[in-house]
């Protein structure tokens, strides 16, 4: 049993509301947990696995959710203007990106100066979201669906579905015993 991510967890657990507002039973951290201020409003299920280098940004009126028995693997990014909900059993691979947030752009100034464009992100229950992928404001992710590595979500992804790309497109179905299927109009 790794004892030194459990007591992470424990330490983590005990000093809510110091670091994060609550974190479950049995969540471990498995190494340096990267966050850019104290307090923040993030909720931690239990059994939850935390990766090496994991990063949380959340602004003072945003908050974050993590359901029970949900992985977020080394180096992932979490960064919430509003509000970001992962839902339980979702697996994410290392070095994903989760924003609610992103810059808004004008041709003549740039994105310097030009303020943002906010909206929740929700990832709901059983997702598995592979290594490299950026999900952005607005997305939501439906349950039992497959995001293929280095995939860029921006907006609604179907339940049972593995999707794959920048954007992301539904390449297949996914049937209840796991098998991948074609698409129905194929």
């Amino acid at each position: 049993m790794p004892i030194i991510p459990k007591l992470r967890g424990i330490f983590y657990a005990v000093t809510a509301p110091i670091f994060l507002r609550r974190v479950g039973k049995g969540t471990m951290f498995f190494g340096n947990f990267r966050r850019a201020n104290f307090g923040m409003n993030a909720t931690i299920g239990r059994r939850c696995m935390i990766g090496y280098g994991v990063f949380m940004q959340i602004g003072r009126k945003a908050s974050v959710v993590i359901g029970d028995y949900s992985s977020i693997n080394t180096g992932c990014h979490v960064v919430a203007s509003t509000k970001i909900t992962i839902g339980s059993n979702v697996a994410i691979g290392e070095y994903v990106t989760i924003r609610d947030q992103d810059h808004l752009f004008t041709p003549k100034n740039g994105v310097r100066g030009e303020g943002f464009f906010s909206a929740p992100v929700i990832i709901e229950d059983n997702v598995w979201i592979g290594r490299g992928v950026h999900i952005g404001p607005g997305s939501l992710i439906q349950s039992g669906t497959i995001v293929a590595a280095n995939s860029v979500v921006n907006g609604t992804v179907g339940p049972n579905e593995l999707v794959a790309g920048a954007p992301a497109k539904a390449k297949r179905r996914i049937g209840p015993d796991g098998e991948r299927l074609p698409m129905l109009d194929d």
